[in-house]
């Protein structure tokens, strides 16, 4: 894994120009039989979708990805989630440096925070020190929740056009480079079907504390297609009295593999115990038909950074970025 170099301003000056860029990264996601690629080490059968976490204001990052990585055999589709696609798409232009400062003593304060999970991670959020030290503190801010918002483009691609779920989804920042021969190398003769989410870099908190590990900044994450069966699948847990329906603007996706799986009823009364706890708050998102992916964007999205005076005591999204995940 490495970092691009170079400079990261974007040189756009009109936003026409910027809408058609973004346009022209949208309406490429399915490469063309034309577009030059990397030497192929195996089977084309293996395959590989890409979602990058970028933003408007450095898409000549987006355009390095787009002609290096993206042009691999193993990859279909090569999405991006930009500000454009945020829930409050303005939010990079709007709040301030009071609002990040906000978020920051709210989300670090823990007092009444009665789970145990969702108390540690609140003192695990960036502190008001490191947050000044930050380039851009505000579009940080905004970014944290773009991930999902990225997830669910991928979702609705696959749901309108019943295209076959990749063998993995590869999930990094803008300013990541993935060498995708050696990940074909490692990967290509692993079993996808199997649940799974690799990190480039993962933290581990001390078990006493807290049994969860975390992927860590723009190194990456790795999910296989039995992850993302699990991702996009509808849920149902009408004994938690989340009965209102939920239109996820498509059908539910349902792959061959789940079809074919003995243990979706115990995925789903697992999920359900695990919603029934509660950990972070986010039994009250819930409603009966959601994906994973639906309920993690709505938990993130609902509570925009600019009301944040408004959040009370258990709302507002006090994590930074993939550790829903």
């Amino acid at each position: 894994f490495e970092k691009f170099q170079g400079n990261a301003e974007d040189k756009l000056k009109h936003p026409q120009e910027l809408q058609s860029n973004i346009r022209n990264l949208e309406n490429s996601h399915l490469l063309k039989d034309d577009t030059p690629h990397y030497r192929a080490t195996s089977s084309s059968s293996f395959t590989v979708d890409i979602l990058s976490v970028a933003s408007i204001n450095q898409l000549d990052l987006l355009h390095a990805q787009q002609s290096t990585i993206a042009t691999h055999t193993s990859v279909r589709n090569f999405f991006n989630a930009t500000e454009i696609d945020d829930a409050d798409p303005d939010c990079h232009t709007d709040i301030t440096m009071q609002h990040v400062e906000s978020v920051s003593k709210f989300c670090r304060n823990r007092r009444n925070v009665v789970s145990p999970v969702l108390r540690y991670l609140r003192s695990q959020y960036a502190n008001t020190r490191w947050l000044g030290k930050k380039k851009n503190p505000t579009g940080w801010l905004c970014a944290q929740v773009r991930p999902y918002s990225g997830l669910r483009k991928a979702q609705s691609h696959y749901l309108q056009t019943g295209q076959e779920l990749p063998d993995y989804l590869l999930i990094f920042d803008d300013d990541t480079y993935y060498n995708m021969e050696k990940f074909q190398m490692n990967f290509a003769s692993v079993d996808s079907s199997i649940e799974k989410v690799y990190s480039g870099c993962l933290v581990r908190s001390p078990i006493q504390t807290i049994n969860f590990t975390f992927p860590f900044g723009g190194f990456g994450s790795i999910l296989s297609k039995g992850a993302l069966v699990r991702l996009f699948g509808k849920n149902q847990c009408p004994e938690l009295g989340t009965n209102d329906s939920f239109n996820n603007n498509g059908s539910d996706y349902i792959s061959i593999e789940e079809k074919e799986s003995s243990s979706t009823e115990d995925s789903s009364s697992a999920f359900c115990g695990r919603l029934k706890e509660n950990n972070v708050g986010e039994l009250k998102y819930f409603t009966n038909g959601m994906s994973l992916v639906d309920l993690m964007y709505r938990y993130s999205s609902t509570e925009r950074y600019r009301d944040v005076n408004k959040w009370t005591r258990n709302a507002g999204f006090c994590m930074h970025s993939l550790r829903i995940m």
